[in-house]
Formats: structure tokens, C-alpha cells, sequence
């Protein structure tokens, strides 16, 4: 994306997390879920007692879809992840885990959070419980887990004590989710995040 393309945000392409989410981070994240996709789904309804649903980690977002997010200031980590994985959808892991896709980052409902904390935000991730994932808009932000609350004029507001800090950074978030894969595909229990 050019700079015109994100006039106003404060973040830059560079990624200020040391470069932790990468071409090689991320063709390794996608192998070692794959990996655990390949073990899990072949007998998943017998061991489960329901067929799997879709289980997809998508190709690279096209430039276009890149671009829609330029209103939403994503960070550029989340930026060099969407330019190798367009998204992930894991309906049966636990409860489901999803990285959303572009064009649902730019339609974005949340826009801030109150109450634990006070930020501008950018979704990009949920689990089928409800539960949001949102990061600031700027690399290595923390990654905050917003369980279901109030959105009203795009400001999430919770006093609940699951509204917190998940991970420290993009990183740590595909990290924990990736254990969680493998713990889930291990054991047949979910981790909540």
C-alpha cells in the first residue's frame, strides 16, 4: 500500500515488533496449523459425533482488498500478515477462531474501546462465542480480547474482567492460537483465549 494510501494513521509499513510477523513467520504459522488441520479432521465426526464444517487458511489478500483497509489504520503488521493470508476460518477448533478478511476489517462496527482500557482499534479477529479480538492501530499493540458488550457509535464498552490484554502483540496472538490448535487437535479441549 502507498503512504497516500494511509494518510492520517500513525503506524508505517515497518513492523516496531523486530520484524516478528514476516514472510517466513507466517508460511511457518500456516504449516504447523495445517499440520494440525491434517491430524484433526480425518475421523473428526466419529471422534466429535458432527461432520467439520469449512476449514480454510486462504491465500494472500489482493492489493485491492489491502487497499479497503486504508480507513481503518491497520497496523503494518497486520498489513504484512493480510498480504500472506487473507484469512482463517477454524469453525471447530473449540469454538471456532477466525481472522477476518479485509473487506469485514473495513466494515468495521468497533472503532475504540472503553472501559479496562481506553484506545482506538482495529478488529480483525473473533471466535464463534462472540468474544472479538482488536489491536491499536499500530505494530507490535497489544492485543485485546473484547467478550460480548455494548458497541454504541463504534465505542465497545465493558467493565467485564475478560475484557483485557490477550497477547502482546500480533505475534503472541497467532502463537497462542496456534497452541490452542494443537492443545485442541491433542486433547479435544478448548483453550479459551
Amino acid at each position: 500500500m502507498t503512504d497516500s494510501g494511509r494518510d492520517g494513521c500513525a503506524d508505517t509499513e515497518a513492523s516496531a515488533d523486530g520484524g516478528r510477523i514476516d514472510a517466513t513467520y507466517i508460511q511457518r504459522w500456516r504449516e504447523d496449523v495445517s499440520a494440525c488441520l491434517a491430524r484433526l479432521l480425518p475421523g473428526f465426526e466419529a471422534r466429535f459425533g458432527y461432520p467439520p464444517g469449512r476449514h480454510t487458511i486462504g491465500g494472500p489478500a489482493g492489493e485491492e482488498e489491502v487497499a479497503s483497509m486504508a480507513n481503518t489504520c491497520p497496523p503494518g503488521d497486520l498489513l504484512a500478515w493480510y498480504r500472506e493470508v487473507r484469512e482463517v476460518c477454524l469453525p471447530d477448533v473449540g469454538n471456532g477462531f477466525f481472522v477476518h478478511d479485509p473487506g469485514l476489517v473495513a466494515r468495521r462496527e468497533v472503532t475504540a474501546v472503553r472501559g479496562r482500557c481506553a484506545e482506538e482499534v482495529v478488529v480483525f479477529a473473533s471466535d464463534g462465542g462472540g468474544t472479538l479480538f482488536a489491536m491499536e492501530a499500530v505494530s507490535g499493540s497489544p492485543v485485546y480480547r473484547l467478550p460480548a458488550g455494548e458497541v454504541v457509535a463504534g465505542v465497545y464498552r465493558s467493565d467485564n474482567q475478560r475484557f483485557d490484554v490477550v497477547a502482546d502483540d500480533l505475534a503472541g496472538f497467532l502463537d497462542r492460537q496456534r497452541d490452542a490448535v494443537e492443545e485442541f487437535v491433542a486433547t479435544g479441549t478448548a483453550v479459551d483465549l
